[in-house]
C-alpha cells in the first residue's frame, strides 16, 4: 500500500514541504564556512537563503569567533606530526552598498584573540557585512583560513559577497539608550 493511500494529500504536501525546507536550510540553521562567529549571532528566517541583519548592542561593537580548530590526524611512524604555530586573526567590515557589495570601512588583523573590539565608532543605523579569518603555520609555511560565510554561500566569489555575516548598528537614538550607566 503506498504512503499516500494512508494519508491524506494535505499531509503528504506538508512533510514533503518540511522535507525540502529541511534539506535547503539545514533545519533552519543557516550553512557556515570558516570561523563560527559567536557574536553578532548569525540568524535567518527558515525561508531565506541569506542570513539577517542583526542589530549589534553600540557602536563600537565587541566581535567573537570560535578559535581555529585544526584536528591532525596521528600519522603512521615515522612520518612526524605537523607543527601549527602563529596562529592570528584577521577582521574585515564593509558598509553595504548594494545587495551583494560594500565599501571596506575597517581592518585589523594579526589579532591574538578571538574577540575584538573596534576601536573607532560605526555609522548609526547602518548594515554592515563582516567577516574573519585565521592565518596560522603549518611545519614554517604560512596557510590561512577561508573568509566565515553563513547562509547560501558563494564560496567562489571575493567578499564581501551576500554570504558574508551581517549586522546593524542601533540608530543614534538606540546607541544612546545601551550607554553604560555611571
Amino acid at each position: 500500500m503506498a504512503i499516500s493511500n494512508r494519508l491524506p494529500a494535505w499531509w503528504l504536501c506538508l512533510i514533503m514541504a518540511g522535507v525540502l525546507a529541511a534539506a535547503a536550510t539545514g533545519c533552519g540553521k543557516p550553512a557556515l564556512v570558516g570561523l563560527v562567529p559567536d557574536y553578532p549571532v548569525v540568524r535567518k528566517k527558515w525561508y531565506s537563503l541569506v542570513t539577517e541583519f542583526v542589530e549589534v548592542d553600540s557602536l563600537t561593537p565587541t566581535f567573537r569567533w570560535q578559535p581555529l580548530d585544526i584536528a591532525l590526524v596521528a600519522p603512521l611512524p615515522p612520518i612526524e606530526y605537523a607543527r601549527v604555530d602563529h596562529v592570528n586573526y584577521e577582521i574585515r567590515i564593509w558598509r553595504t552598498v548594494t545587495k551583494s557589495t560594500g565599501k571596506l570601512v575597517y581592518v585589523q588583523d594579526r589579532l591574538a584573540a578571538t574577540e575584538h573590539r573596534i576601536t573607532r565608532s560605526l555609522s548609526p543605523g547602518t548594515r554592515y557585512y563582516w567577516s574573519v579569518r585565521a592565518h596560522f603555520e603549518v611545519n614554517g609555511r604560512h596557510r590561512m583560513t577561508e573568509w566565515a560565510l553563513a547562509g547560501y554561500l558563494l564560496r567562489s566569489e571575493t567578499v564581501p559577497n551576500e554570504s558574508c555575516l551581517r549586522f546593524k548598528t542601533p540608530s543614534e537614538e538606540g546607541a544612546n539608550n545601551r550607554a553604560t550607566p555611571e
